[in-house]
């Protein structure tokens, strides 16, 4: 009897030797140290991996081309007051001021008279009048012009002279189409001369239009009509055939208007030089223009290009 006992606690014994020795054997699988040899294969669970994303092709942006130039609107690169202007004019956003930029020639009889500085703004108001009033967007031609059109030119004009242009603005607004005319104005105006009837842009002369609409200067929104002003040293001298002596202020200048080529579908540009005397006298602080001789060169036509 007692053997019998003795014998089935042996084998329960051994029972519970092999169940524990199989769990051992369970949890090492189980729960790895963390390392695996080179023959090992991992076989992670489906539920406990994140899957890699699919790469998503980028489709690369198109490398920026240069706007296709048309007759519809002067390109950007005319954008701002006076592009192609020498570094040292000084431009707060759109006032231009020229004096930094101007020099003067022969002034020691006028500085004589006058001072340095008074020589200096009378060789800047000259300047000044050329880039401000003789080249200015009016020159855009247009159906017709008003009085009050002009009226711009008129705070740099002595008060005598005022009484003298304005005659002269009544008779261009009359009749804008006659060159002599304009030549009294001392502005650059120009009339788009053989432009046809029903005809989409205004001719520029040389096969060139001015860019938008015939008559109007809606292609030049936002752009400048002149660009690459240049000028030579101011010469300064003594004008004394008056009661009270005057400066006179004699240059060469010239200016640009972009225009379109329509037969080399590009931008093209239309210099106009001027040859220069004006009489300057002084009015309360500043200098006025008493008269003037203004002549225009030979009209040069050239691929765009602002300096």
């Amino acid at each position: 009897m007692l053997a019998r006992v003795r014998s089935k606690w042996i084998t329960v014994l051994a029972g519970l030797i092999a169940a524990m020795v199989l769990v051992s054997v369970a949890i090492g699988l189980n729960t790895p140290d963390g390392s695996l040899k080179d023959s090992d294969t991992a076989k992670p669970s489906a539920t406990a991996t994140t899957p890699s994303p699919t790469p998503t092709a980028t489709t690369p942006s198109p490398s920026a081309t240069p706007a296709r130039p048309t007759a519809g609107r002067a390109p950007v690169s005319v954008r701002g007051p006076w592009p192609g202007h020498p570094d040292s004019v000084t431009v707060t956003g759109n006032s231009v001021d020229w004096c930094p930029a101007v020099r003067t020639t022969g002034a020691a009889g006028a500085v004589a008279v006058f001072g340095k500085a008074a020589v200096d703004d009378a060789a800047c108001a000259a300047v000044r009048f050329i880039f401000g009033k003789r080249y200015s967007r009016l020159a855009i031609p247009r159906d017709s012009y008003d009085v009050q059109d002009l009226d711009f030119v008129l705070p740099a004009l002595a008060t005598s002279t005022t009484e003298v242009f304005r005659p002269r603005v009544n008779a261009f607004v009359a009749q804008p189409d006659s060159v002599d005319v304009r030549e009294e104005l001392g502005l650059v105006v120009f009339r788009g001369e053989g432009t046809e009837a029903g005809a989409k842009h205004t001719a520029a002369g040389s096969g060139r239009v001015f860019y938008g609409s015939a008559y109007s200067a809606d292609g030049y929104r936002d752009r400048a009509v002149w660009v690459n002003p240049t000028w030579s040293k101011v010469a300064i001298s003594v004008d004394r055939s008056k009661a009270e002596p005057r400066i006179v202020a004699v240059l060469d200048a010239s200016a640009a208007v972009p225009v379109f080529n329509p037969a080399e579908r590009r931008d093209d540009m239309l210099t106009v030089p001027t040859h220069a005397m004006f009489f300057l006298r002084k009015e309360g602080s500043s200098w006025k223009v008493g008269g003037w001789q203004l002549t225009s060169g030979t009209y040069e036509y050239a691929k765009l290009a602002v300096r």
